[in-house]
């Protein structure tokens, strides 16, 4: 989540859908008032549309003032990009011998992952993983209604966001790109036609409205 008050603007930071880069763009700037944090219970780093706009009230500010939005991605997609993420925390931290300069959030995670991973077909990760975590929609819905002022295309990202510096008033800037997965693991390799249809019934919302299909 970022959210600057000079610009008027919100990020709802869905996770796997270039947050990083968005991120790493914007804080340079110095215009960001609010940096979601991975462990706030205000304004989370990956909070929802709704908590945010709970958030802004309690402190005297009206979320429907602010240029809001969200990006989203091909769920299929996604959802190997977070399997992806977890492979790599894995190997990362089953062979790391010293933890001294790891964050605390950093181990939690490598050890997560590396419980995953560890005797478990791709197959089942996969699920176990689709399983766990939110549905993209969840961070934009007040219940059935959208509630943020547009949703980008992570498909279309630098496009999106010259359109969001030319409506906040920022000069065009070129993205950066972090946290790029090195693995080439694509969806045939991994998924199956349980795993198709599991994703489009937990992301139907965000499949219709996109109009996203599997490849």
């Amino acid at each position: 989540m970022l959210i600057s008050h000079k610009h008027k603007f919100i990020c709802i930071s869905i996770p796997k859908t270039g947050t990083r880069s968005l991120r790493e763009t914007l804080c340079p700037l110095n215009i960001l008032d609010i940096i979601g944090h991975p462990t706030s219970t205000d304004f989370p780093q990956h909070g929802i549309a709704l908590e945010c706009k709970q958030s802004l009230e309690n402190l005297g500010y009206n979320f429907d003032d602010y240029f809001s939005f969200c990006v989203v991605r091909n769920p299929w997609d996604r959802y190997l990009s977070f399997f992806k993420y977890y492979k790599e925390r894995a190997e990362e931290y089953l062979k790391t011998t010293d933890f001294k300069e790891w964050k605390d959030l950093k181990i939690k995670q490598g050890k997560f992952a590396s419980e995953l991973f560890t005797n478990n077909n791709e197959r089942f990760i996969l699920k176990k993983i689709i399983c766990r975590q939110r549905n993209q929609s969840e961070y934009f819905l007040n219940t059935r209604e959208i509630i943020v002022s547009h949703i980008a295309r992570f498909e279309n990202l630098q496009n999106e966001f010259d359109y969001l510096c030319e409506t906040i008033g920022l000069d065009k800037i070129q993205l950066s790109h972090g946290n790029k997965s090195i693995n080439q693991i694509s969806c045939s390799d991994i998924y199956n036609q349980e795993l198709i249809d599991l994703v489009a019934e937990k992301e139907k919302e965000v499949i219709d409205l996109m109009s996203y299909v599997y490849k």
